[in-house]
């Protein structure tokens, strides 16, 4: 009689215990849901596209990442081979960096495609892209993606010979020279490394509003921007050369880093420069 008391209290026991395991709604058990850290690669109308990282969880989640670089994205053709990768023609800081997630927040970081595969042949390809933090750089996306090309912005050169500006030896004016380009090549780069006599890089750049907008994203070598005198020769070479070359262009604005405003030596650059100023002191 015992054993049988004993028996019936142990099963009573461990369907208690299991009741206490798991909640039910209507009788039908509900499993809890496992929130983490997502991420979503999506296609823009534009052919641009964009990566989004979200903390899912109620609690805040850091991301490290082992240098200034955020995300890696490659494009794979159909038999598999790497056509284009995003940091094999870019310099990164060697710096840590740390992000804090709080909850429910996400980052969204644009692809600038349109730019970037420039040079790729147009075809259907996979789009693979991942955060280069240590905690999601095993967690990548991808997702089909035609690259139909993209219509190069024309720009008022004939031939060769292209005019752009340089400081005076007196460091009052910026005057016109004339120097060799190739055409068919990236126009843009290569004005800006033919007039930056200061250690300044050119990280990317982009046109927008139907291209009448020029965005040039520079390095840290904007630090080297000294003086007030430096400072106009420095806005003067670039926004005359590129007004100069490019006719559909009216606003030019400067990022450094991806990051805006940018800080020279006695302005703080918020506003794009327009055509309709000059931006040194004119030699006539």
């Amino acid at each position: 009689m015992k054993k049988l008391i004993w028996g019936v209290f142990s099963i009573f026991i461990i369907l208690l215990l299991a009741s206490c395991g798991s909640s039910t709604t209507g009788g039908v058990p509900q499993l809890q849901e496992d929130k983490t850290i997502t991420t979503k690669l999506e296609i823009k109308e534009d052919g641009n596209a964009s990566f989004t990282i979200k903390n899912e969880t109620e609690k805040e989640k850091n991301l490290t990442y082992p240098s200034g670089q955020e995300i890696e994205y490659q494009l794979i053709d159909n038999e598999n081979n790497i056509v284009y990768t995003y940091s094999a023609d870019k310099m990164f800081t060697l710096a840590l960096q740390e992000k804090v997630l709080k909850p429910n927040e996400e980052i969204v970081i644009p692809l600038d495609l349109q730019t970037e595969l420039a040079n790729v042949p147009v075809g259907s390809y996979t789009l693979i892209a991942w955060s280069t933090s240590n905690e999601l750089k095993e967690q990548k996306e991808q997702v089909a993606y035609t690259w139909a090309g993209n219509e190069e912005l024309e720009s008022g050169i004939s031939s060769e010979t292209i005019t752009v500006y340089q400081g005076d030896a007196n460091a009052e004016y910026v005057e016109p020279y004339e120097i060799i380009i190739d055409p068919s090549g990236d126009v843009v780069r290569q004005i800006f490394e033919e007039i930056m006599v200061l250690d300044v890089g050119l990280i990317d750049y982009r046109f927008e509003n139907n291209n009448t907008k020029l965005v040039l994203n520079m390095d840290s070598g904007l630090n080297n921007v000294q003086g007030s005198a430096g400072e106009n020769m420095f806005i003067g070479t670039i926004v005359h050369s590129y007004f100069d070359n490019f006719p559909e262009v009216e606003e030019i604005y400067f990022e450094k880093e991806g990051e805006s405003p940018v800080t020279l030596a006695h302005l703080v650059v918020s506003e794009p420069f327009t055509r309709d100023r000059f931006y040194s002191n004119s030699p006539n």
